[in-house]
């Protein structure tokens, strides 16, 4: 992906036409999102023949023959997603109602692949896929397997990409400058050739949330409770760990909890934090985990999560459990900034840049800096 892509928003209103009219065209064929020809990357709950997700980065992929793609989706006023067809530019869809959105690009005969990405976050609403369209005569066929390197990112805003297609960071956040491909967590995965879930809400600490009156958050449950939530927002729906067991867990919280007064007490913000490394831990034993700080923070979150990570080490008898702190200083206030002084896009590469040497020595990986170094240092 590059920064300098052109990014075009296509309306709904000029390019795609409501379901009803487009269920009445026969010289279509069309493919349900239950069928077997769609791969998904990320939590997903099918319901009959939709499938319902509102987890950032969640992945639709399929490869499709012919001219002609039409895709069936709600996302509601919030949403937004990239659609990418091979290597062009994504297209960035909004489909607030249940809609039929046509790629509006032309297309040469043949095989080509789609990947379609929630790149916003589970506050902004349900994701509810239907399928795709294609012409008479043309057909969908099972993608490429993913990749078998998987990395599992646990975070807040900056996890999610909030921001990062903001002009500055004075201009006020929008649904639509949040683009989690841009999220220093894709970008990482990217690097590693790896599949990734972001499990991520903005404003949601380990133990105190954005703002909260209180030393402990009680009202809104903060990132740790929702590690088992199929859908974001919802405790009712349980999604079994077992079904993505990751090489890497990359936790990126705290942010939150010393954003504003009063901060937790730090036996508490520490007795939260280890808490959550031993549930990982158990979880997944093989796994090698990040602690990072930053880069929106400073102490005393620095020293409190440095002190989780050293205290669950001994606890644990790991050496598999690193912290990696990211300076404020690292980003630029006016080139490194997008909305609601959040890192943009450039941000996130810097601070990919300092995570991914110390995943390659835990893991063992090798990587590719081209995304960084194109749109860095160019």
């Amino acid at each position: 992906m590059k920064n300098s892509s052109i990014i075009r928003i296509v309306s709904i209103f000029f390019i795609s036409v409501l379901w009803n009219t487009a269920f009445a065209q026969t010289d279509k064929n069309f493919y349900p999102a239950t069928n077997d020809v769609f791969v998904y990357m990320g939590r997903v709950h099918q319901t009959g023949e939709t499938v319902k997700y509102n987890w950032p980065g969640v992945t639709v992929s399929t490869d499709f023959t012919g001219k002609e793609l039409g895709i069936k989706i709600k996302g509601g006023d919030r949403n937004y997603f990239n659609v990418w067809v091979d290597d062009r530019p994504e297209q960035v869809l909004h489909a607030v109602n249940d809609t039929v959105w046509w790629y509006p690009e032309k297309l040469s005969k043949g095989l080509h692949h789609l990947k379609i990405v929630k790149r916003t976050e589970g506050d902004m609403g349900i994701a509810e896929f239907s399928g795709v369209f294609v012409g008479k005569k043309e057909q969908l066929q099972k993608p490429a397997p993913l990749s078998h390197r998987k990395i599992l990112f646990i975070g807040n805003s900056i996890t999610c990409g909030y921001g990062t297609e903001g002009l500055n960071k004075s201009e006020d956040f929008k649904p639509s400058t949040e683009n989690c491909e841009k999220s220093y967590a894709p970008i990482i995965a990217r690097a590693f050739d790896a599949q990734f879930h972001l499990i991520a809400h903005s404003g949601l600490g380990i133990i105190r949330n954005y703002g909260d009156k209180d030393k402990i958050s009680t009202r809104l449950k903060p990132m740790p409770a929702r590690l088992e939530y199929l859908m974001d927002n919802d405790s009712t729906l349980k999604y079994d760990l077992q079904n993505y067991i990751p090489d890497a867990i990359v936790v990126n919280l705290g942010t939150n909890d010393f954003s504003t007064q009063p901060f937790p007490d730090e036996e508490d913000f520490i007795v939260a934090g280890k808490k959550l490394l031993t549930t990982l831990k158990k979880e997944f034993p093989q796994a090698k985990i990040i602690c990072v700080t930053g880069p929106m923070t400073n102490e005393p979150c620095f020293s409190c999560t440095k002190k989780i990570v050293e205290q669950s080490r001994a606890n644990l008898n790991t050496t598999d459990i690193v912290f990696v702190g990211i300076p404020n200083d690292l980003l630029n206030k006016e080139d490194d900034l997008g909305s609601d002084w959040h890192p943009s896009y450039r941000g996130q590469l810097k601070s990919a840049h300092v995570i991914i040497p110390v995943l390659e020595n835990m893991l063992g990986w090798k990587f590719s800096l081209n995304e960084i170094l194109e749109n860095l240092y160019n």
